[in-house]
């Protein structure tokens, strides 16, 4: 008896320390159907029905910004005014880390906004900071909606920045110009023009970017043409290639595993793996460059971009119109299926590779070498 009842009392306490640690509520919906999906915010995760999100999961920085500034970040980058989302029921975009936008519905669009609007702001430090984000993004040329991901250069970290379907891409890192590339026109995939729509840029010099595929798969290759300097994406084995500068090999970059390891303290997908050749630092931004754009081994020659399609564009720069601000927008740059559209996987999907509807040049890349 004595022994029941020192239970029923460790159980009252723990019951009760379990509540008093309980996170605070910011937004939440009641409904007497068990089966209902609605959602909860606290300040520290989002459940949508079922699913639980942790705030480390949320772009918050890019939504705090974005809402400091009086707007809400939807799809691709795309922009609303708060004062448009509607006091009733709605669906509110949120911007993950990976780049891609869920879409939330929820009974209040307004106050859920604000609720997590507000979260965000209190997370990144205040309105103090929000300016220190701005300039950030200012600096690096990449807005804060998307996913940078790092690898280690010669002289220091590596920063990635890629979105495939606004077909752009931002590498940048100590002691070297940043390497852009973008299709101001769209990408296609069989065209006369030799770069497929691609525009490569390293620092303020225009690259002349060609891309072919041939049948003798050792033939097939990527060019990127400065008017001192060349590099040249070949073939060399199965799953990997060579970057070249000039007649040097300065990397080589390998196809990544069909199921790498995975790193259970981030849901990004780790960058594909490159063994520097070179000291050189623009030799490895160019060759992280290459990495994040282009195909390797048996596919080199082809882009891994999905989809020919244009974009609107502002200050010269791609974004996403506004009729997707309310559409899911898929990075396809995270572990699980919130992050991936079908044939997605970091464009690996796009190279032929995966099945996916890789976009070659003069052939399909069919033979052997």
């Amino acid at each position: 008896m004595i022994q029941r009842v020192l239970w029923l009392v460790g159980s009252v306490a723990v019951l009760h320390g379990q509540q008093g640690a309980r996170a605070k509520v910011l937004y939440t919906e009641r409904s007497w159907n068990p089966l209902a999906r609605t959602v909860e915010l606290t300040d520290d995760e989002l459940r949508r029905g079922g699913r639980i999100t942790p705030l480390s999961e949320l772009n918050l920085p890019a939504m705090a910004e974005a809402y400091h500034r009086g707007h809400w970040l939807g799809g691709g980058g795309a922009e609303r005014p708060l004062e448009r989302l509607t006091a009733g029921s709605g669906v509110v975009p949120v911007t993950r880390v990976t780049g891609t936008t869920a879409l939330v519905k929820v009974r209040q669009a307004a106050d859920f906004a604000r609720a997590l609007g507000e979260l965000a702001m209190r997370q990144c430090g205040g309105p103090a900071q929000m300016n220190a984000l701005t300039e950030r993004a200012r600096a690096e040329g990449v807005p804060l909606w998307m996913a940078r991901r790092y690898a280690q250069g010669p002289a220091g970290p590596v920063a990635v920045a890629v979105d495939r379907r606004l077909v752009r891409v931002d590498v940048w890192g100590p002691g070297a110009p940043v390497v852009r590339i973008r299709a101001p026109h769209g990408f296609f995939g069989a065209t006369a023009d030799q770069g497929q729509g691609l525009r490569m840029t390293v620092g303020d010099v225009p690259a002349a970017l060609v891309l072919r595929t041939k049948l003798r798969k050792s033939k097939s290759y990527v060019q990127a043409r400065l008017p001192q300097d060349v590099w040249e994406l070949r073939r060399a084995g199965h799953e990997s290639s060579w970057l070249l500068r000039g007649e040097r090999r300065v990397a080589r970059i390998q196809r990544p595993p069909h199921s790498p390891h995975r790193d259970p303290d981030t849901v990004l997908v780790p960058l594909a793996p490159v063994h520097y050749e070179s000291q050189d630092p623009l030799d490895a931004v160019m060759a992280q460059a290459f990495a994040v754009s282009f195909a390797v081994g048996d596919t080199t020659g082809a882009a891994r971009f999905r989809l020919p399609r244009r974009q609107a564009r502002s200050g010269g720069e791609p974004v996403a119109t506004d009729e997707g601000w309310d559409r899911p927008w898929f990075s396809s740059l995270g572990h699980g299926g919130d992050d991936n559209e079908p044939g997605g996987s970091d464009g690996w999907g796009s190279d032929g590779g995966d099945g996916g509807d890789g976009c070659g040049g003069d052939s399909g890349g069919d033979g052997g070498d």
